[in-house]
């Protein structure tokens, strides 16, 4: 059974209702695809009977919200079709002023203008673009590449801007390597406890869209944007996953809404020490479990239930994924810490002797039924205090990992002599916490 031109209706998720998998549906060249250029078409005719204003932008508006259920921007002709049309738009203030450039155009900022539409507030841009790769693209607006934000796939842009980091849009994101995973990209994701909009990027392995149509294991990992542009997780883990393609898994990487909130938003109450910002980690974690996990869900096939979902993040990532295991242990199961900041004071004071709170936690309350992956660096010379020059935070994590064992948890370790605080050691050690990940003996991960 093979579909016809753009006829999938449920997200990504290789499942017709009441029809059980179909294996076309989880192809990535069939499925994984911008809206159709027909709905412009579609468009053009519903303007041209409309007879007001107010129709006109019900149109629009339809049109719009069309193009975000079939496959977001651009628009793109089927594969079978002799001439591969390409519509790019932006709509109202933003597009005005705007280009495309991509790989198409040798990224050139002024080739393809946007042209606003007659009696709309679109700005429009319609090229012929062949199927010879993904096609990378940005928007251009003055002197910025920016990305697009009605786009669902997309690349990171290889330029490690040594903080928050971009991402190129793909034309025909179906032309990717098959044999390695694809981001497909959430923008403005609404947190409702806290106010406030991040992007969430999620990886899905090759093996997701094998013909088998598997259900797979989710992992939420922090510093969503951080960790696929300082250096590329998504890197580490197509090359674990081919290597151990029985580990696979969803990744659901969430960034911040900006770096600025990242203390309040990693950590949790008390706060004493004069300056800090108050707390909102359960705020935080509350988005994740109740309005990020369901959208996950739904849109794409993985596994539910603790056992199957894990947590995960470096720094202050990894110290609210343990928090997050030990206060949601029905919701997460595993939890990850890469260098966590686990010497957080269970009182708000950091004065380094007064009990850290996730190693107070772990020795004196009950056991929760969540097996860790922790790691750390450490000074060549070996472990002795958090604060001195390439511990990296070594002693209290050691502290953390020690209270664990003597309550009996599984937990998987690393410890890397000469291992630094930092994105790129984090990306090396990643594979291990995969591997932790889905295996519950941790010698299997050679731990």
């Amino acid at each position: 059974m093979r579909p016809p031109p753009f006829t999938q209706t449920f997200p990504d998720a290789g499942v017709v209702p009441d029809a059980g998998p179909v294996s076309w549906a989880c192809q990535r060249g069939a499925v994984v695809h911008g809206a159709p250029i027909s709905l412009l078409a579609d468009l053009q005719l519903a303007m041209s009977r409309a007879t007001s204003s107010e129709a006109r932008t019900q149109a629009i508006d339809r049109f719009v919200a069309e193009v975000e259920a079939k496959g977001g921007t651009p628009l793109v002709s089927d594969a079978s079709a002799g001439q591969q049309r390409v519509a790019f738009f932006v709509r109202g203030a933003a597009g005005r002023d705007t280009f495309v450039a991509g790989e198409f155009n040798a990224w050139s900022s002024s080739a393809t203008p946007l042209t606003q539409v007659r009696d709309t507030d679109l700005f429009l841009a319609e090229v012929v673009i062949p199927r010879t790769g993904p096609q990378p693209y940005k928007l251009v607006k003055g002197d910025s590449y920016v990305e697009d934000p009605g786009a669902r796939h997309v690349t990171w842009d290889r330029l490690n801007r040594n903080g928050v980091g971009q991402f190129n849009s793909l034309v025909y994101p179906g032309a990717q390597d098959a044999t390695k995973g694809r981001l497909t990209a959430w923008y403005d994701v609404r947190a409702t406890g806290l106010g406030d909009a991040r992007d969430v990027f999620v990886y899905t392995p090759a093996r997701y869209d094998g013909p088998e149509c598997p259900v797979l294991p989710v992992m939420y990992v922090h510093d969503g944007n951080e960790s696929l542009t300082r250096e590329s997780f998504v890197d580490a883990a197509d090359a674990h996953y081919a290597a151990r393609p029985e580990d696979a898994a969803v990744l659901v990487f969430v960034a911040l809404p900006s770096q600025d909130v990242r203390l309040a938003q990693y950590t949790f109450p008390p706060a004493r020490a004069p300056g800090w910002p108050t707390p909102r980690g359960d705020e935080y974690l509350a988005f994740v479990k109740d309005d990020l996990m369901p959208k996950v869900e739904a849109g794409f096939r993985v596994k539910t239930g603790a056992a199957d979902t894990g947590i995960s993040g470096a720094s202050l990532g990894g110290l609210i994924s343990v928090y997050a295991g030990f206060r949601y242990p029905e919701e997460f199961g595993f939890v990850g810490t890469q260098s966590g900041t686990m010497f957080w004071p269970h009182d708000g004071e950091v004065d380094r002797d007064d009990g850290n709170a996730m190693v107070v936690r772990a020795g004196q309350e009950p056991v929760v039924p969540v097996r860790f992956y922790v790691d750390h660096g450490s000074p060549e010379s070996g472990c002795t205090r958090d604060g001195e020059e390439g511990a990296d935070d070594c002693q209290s994590n050691l502290q953390f990992v020690a209270a664990l064992r003597a309550r009996g948890y599984s937990v998987a370790h690393v410890n890397e002599v000469r291992g630094g605080h930092d994105w790129g050691f984090w990306k090396k050690r990643l594979p291990k916490m995969l591997c932790a990940f889905r295996n519950t003996d941790p010698r299997v991960c050679g731990l």
